[in-house]
């Protein structure tokens, strides 16, 4: 495999020729908000906060300088690779990670809410986009799942409010147990239970001992005897001990909560296998307040932040019973309505078609559906709107996608070798004699909501003009079920999904698979292979690989 090519344009690349002379300086244009102008050389690799001081040492040579006040009011703020505005808040970047689009800062004042803004900065580095990016999204999906994520954290900060400090310790940093009943494991020798070699650190000190306890040792034993080590160097004034002190796992951040043996501990365990010591550190308590008194005051923060000025309470909402039809007793043919197509690319002669497929991942469901040609340019209709398809309703799996292509109908040309090009119809598919398919669009939708709801009215999809190769009747059944979001351009299809009930059609959730699996058989009215099928047999079928296949 040949070495990866940097971009040579790309300024933030290691060796690009548009770095300057030397490769760890970077010449920076800074934009003061008193109006002074400074460009000077910062290393590459230097942290916000770092470059920040260098400018404040630069700044203080210069008019206005007075007029800037303290330092930490201010902040950088730069167009991102984006082209979107960043306020960067998070000071312990580094300059190479931030990649501004051009090496240019803009000193600002900072703003109140520093610390909700330096979470929003932070959060925004995870995700890869502004959380204002993230708002601007209108998708009831997303929405839906931020205000559970939401509710979640809420309901997570209530109860952490209400732990003492152990009963958070042991919430928030136990570690993995393993079974009571696991196997053994002995010296290979007398079949007895191997003893354990473990490495003590004391948290206050460079100091570590080694101790030789049998496997079947607690964790507050354990601790009991490093204490006595302890204090046999350290004298008898440090006898204070008793309580104060907690076992921490010396590679993560994990603490020996309750008094368990430490052959239940997972990583006690796997360094026992591995015939390895394992390490732990003695920490005082006092350092483990400090750190659930911290956790406490933020969360604490955020709680009085968001309650600070509540909404005023809307009245209650009587809420209606909502009545659903099981998918299940919908024996009707699915079909949909071509409403119309606009922004489609295709010459003044050319008829225009639309295919739509059915899958279940990769496997196409049934026959694809066909529509009647249409004459036009841009804008298309169909005289037979309706696409029926030879499937009932009952019989589609909870994970339907449906898959357009819309593609042009032309007279075959027979052109001459001379000016043929193997890259020019590269996508056409010869349909019947003296016709040329060309693709021009495609765009896919699921048949079911993310709550299980059959889709029902009016839906306008913005399709991709890009095609993979070889797809199956020119649908692209693993592509995204996203629509293009740069719609100004995109081709649109104009469609609806018709009603089949006066109420709306779900498709049954797990639970209630198991409730219609306990009725008598001539109650059941699912499927013939569901009936007989055990509620056992059920799940583990619905915990197995989502990719395994499933065969009769």
């Amino acid at each position: 495999m040949p070495p990866a090519m940097t971009d040579l344009l790309d300024i933030w690349a290691a060796h690009s020729p548009l770095a300057g002379h030397a490769p760890d300086q970077i010449t920076v244009d800074f934009l003061l908000p008193t109006g002074i102008y400074i460009q000077m050389d910062v290393p590459r690799e230097a942290t916000i906060q770092h470059i920040k001081l260098l400018l404040w040492k630069q700044a203080q040579t210069l008019p206005l300088f007075s007029a800037l006040g303290e330092m930490e009011s201010h902040m950088f703020e730069c167009v991102n690779q984006a082209a979107v505005h960043e306020e960067l808040e998070d000071e312990t970047r580094r300059l190479c990670d931030v990649r501004p689009f051009l090496p240019v800062l803009k000193l600002v004042t900072r703003n109140c809410g520093r610390a909700e803004r330096l979470l929003d900065s932070k959060i925004g580095v995870l995700i890869g986009k502004g959380l204002h990016e993230l708002d601007a999204i209108n998708d009831q999906e997303v929405k839906d799942f931020r205000s559970k994520m939401f509710r979640i954290s809420e309901e997570r900060m209530q109860r952490v409010q209400m732990m003492t400090c152990a009963e958070w310790l042991q919430a928030c940093f136990s570690p993995q147990l393993e079974p009571a009943a696991g196997t053994a494991i002995t010296d290979g020798v007398n079949d007895r239970l191997a003893d354990l070699k473990v490495t003590i650190h004391f948290d206050q000190s460079q100091d570590s001992a080694s101790l030789k306890v049998p496997s079947s040792c607690t964790s507050t034993e354990l601790m009991e005897l490093a204490l006595k080590k302890w204090l046999t160097t350290h004298g008898p004034e440090e006898e204070a001990w008793r309580g104060q002190y907690v076992l921490r796992l010396s590679q993560r951040l994990e603490f020996l909560c309750g008094d368990h043996p430490l052959i239940q501990y997972k990583y006690i365990r796997t360094c026992m296998q591995a015939k390895e010591s394992p390490h732990l550190t003695l920490v005082h308590t006092s350092a483990v307040k400090a750190m659930f008194d911290k956790e406490i005051s933020t969360i604490g923060a955020v709680v009085s932040r968001k309650s600070s000025n509540p909404p005023l309470p809307l009245p209650p909402k009587r809420r209606v019973p909502t009545h659903t039809t099981c998918v299940w007793d919908v024996s009707s043919l699915f079909k949909i309505v071509l409403v119309n197509a606009s922004k489609v690319n295709a010459e003044e002669n050319a008829k225009v078609q639309v295919r739509a497929g059915l899958f279940h991942g990769t496997e196409l469901l049934c026959k694809p559906a066909v529509s009647t040609e249409s004459s036009g340019r841009s804008d298309h209709t169909w005289k037979e709107s309706t696409l029926e398809f030879d499937i009932s309703v009952c019989d589609l799996p909870r994970m339907t996608r449906l898959c357009f292509a819309i593609y042009a109908v032309m007279d075959k040309v027979k052109k001459q070798k001379s000016t043929k090009n193997p890259h020019i119809n590269k996508y056409q598919t010869i349909r019947k004699a003296g016709k040329v398919h060309y693709p021009i669009a495609w765009v896919n939708t699921m048949v079911f909501d993310y709550k299980g709801q059959l889709k029902t009215g009016d839906i306008n999809l913005h399709c991709w003009s890009s095609f993979p190769d070889e797809l199956e009747e020119m649908l692209n059944p693993i592509g995204t079920i996203q629509t293009n979001p740069y719609t100004g351009n995109a081709a649109a299809l104009y469609i609806n999904f018709p009603e089949y009930s006066s109420h709306p059609v779900v498709f049954p959730p797990f639970d209630k698979m198991l409730e219609k699996l306990q009725r008598s058989p001539e109650q059941v009215t699912v499927h013939p292979w569901v009936v007989g099928v055990s509620s056992i047999e059920l799940k583990e079928i619905m915990g197995i690989d989502p990719l395994s296949q499933l065969c009769e």
